[in-house]
């Protein structure tokens, strides 16, 4: 009996240190490599000083395109926006990248118009990006802010990474094996950070009504971006982009804001209500370029 209960537990001491030993080493491979926005941050993008940068979530990923904006604009900027992220993790992002060491002069924040405004704050779908970043004060805080499991989960994998690896195991394992074995591989952007939906079928009609949205602004992580802006002499810049059935009004805010929910008035430039298409996103990117240019 004693020799079966020595033989479980030295089974079990063997899972533990062999899944802590992949866990790891899972992690090391995604910091090396550039599959995610913030590994992608660290190892391919060599400049250190930029003229602006985009923050966002799906829809400043897919709005903006920094290269129209470097046509027009004197100055060079990235697209560090992640799909299915929010204000919070826009505001880990930006400690990233400061943290790296670089710097920029504008900060371009494209957030949904329910962002802007959310009191109740969550662990955003694909803040697990940031996990092999764990070992930093910053981002071992940041999941720490959320009592949610999966956050707790990789808030602890700065101690057990398996924690983590394991939960998040399709989304972190198998890129950390692609990263290995090409760590300049991207996950769905290119040199620039930018990326656009492919095209589909278009619908070729014309947006007469919209319904009128207030936006107050009273995300607390707004507060802490532009806290954190003003920290590094940066000029933020709230960017609302372009929607198809949605407008949004605001009487007066403390923030500069570049309105462009109303922008584009036919459904041929959209993939969807909130999201534009690659010709939505060269219309927008063009007049986003204009309106920057007092800025500089």
């Amino acid at each position: 009996m004693k020799k079966f209960v020595k033989h479980i537990i030295g089974m079990l001491f063997g899972f533990v240190v062999v899944s802590q030993l992949v866990a790891f080493t899972s992690l090391l491979c995604l910091k090396n490599g550039s599959f995610y926005k913030p590994s992608f941050l660290e190892n391919s993008v060599t400049e250190t000083d930029f003229d602006y940068i985009v923050l966002g979530s799906s829809t400043g990923l897919t709005t903006i395109n920094t290269n129209v904006l470097d046509s027009v604009l004197p100055g060079k900027g990235i697209n560090l926006s992640i799909d299915d992220t929010a204000l919070s993790s826009q505001y880990v992002m930006l400690q990233h990248f400061l943290a790296l060491g670089k710097k920029t002069k504008i900060c371009v924040l494209s957030a949904s118009v329910s962002d802007y405004d959310r009191l109740h704050n969550k662990l955003s779908s694909n803040d697990y990006r940031f996990l092999p970043y764990v070992f930093t004060n910053y981002v071992s805080a940041y999941y720490n802010e959320f009592p949610e499991q999966h956050a707790q989960l990789l808030a602890l994998s700065k101690w057990v990474p398996m924690f983590g690896i394991g939960y998040y195991n399709t989304e972190l394992f198998y890129p950390a094996i692609i990263s290995l074995l090409k760590p300049n591989k991207h996950n769905r952007f290119d040199d620039a950070g930018n990326y656009t939906y492919p095209v589909r079928a278009i619908r070729d009609m014309h947006i007469i009504n919209r319904k009128q949205v207030p936006v107050r602004f009273r995300n607390k992580y707004l507060a802490r971006i532009q806290k954190l802006c003003d920290a590094n002499d940066i000029k933020l810049i709230c960017y609302l982009p372009p929607l198809q059935k949605e407008q949004a009004t605001f009487v007066k805010s403390d923030y500069h804001v570049i309105n462009h929910t109303g922008l584009l008035n036919n459904t041929k430039y959209f993939y969807d209500d909130i999201h534009v298409n690659i010709f939505g996103r060269q219309l927008a990117s063009e007049k986003l370029a204009v309106e920057l240019l007092s800025f500089f």
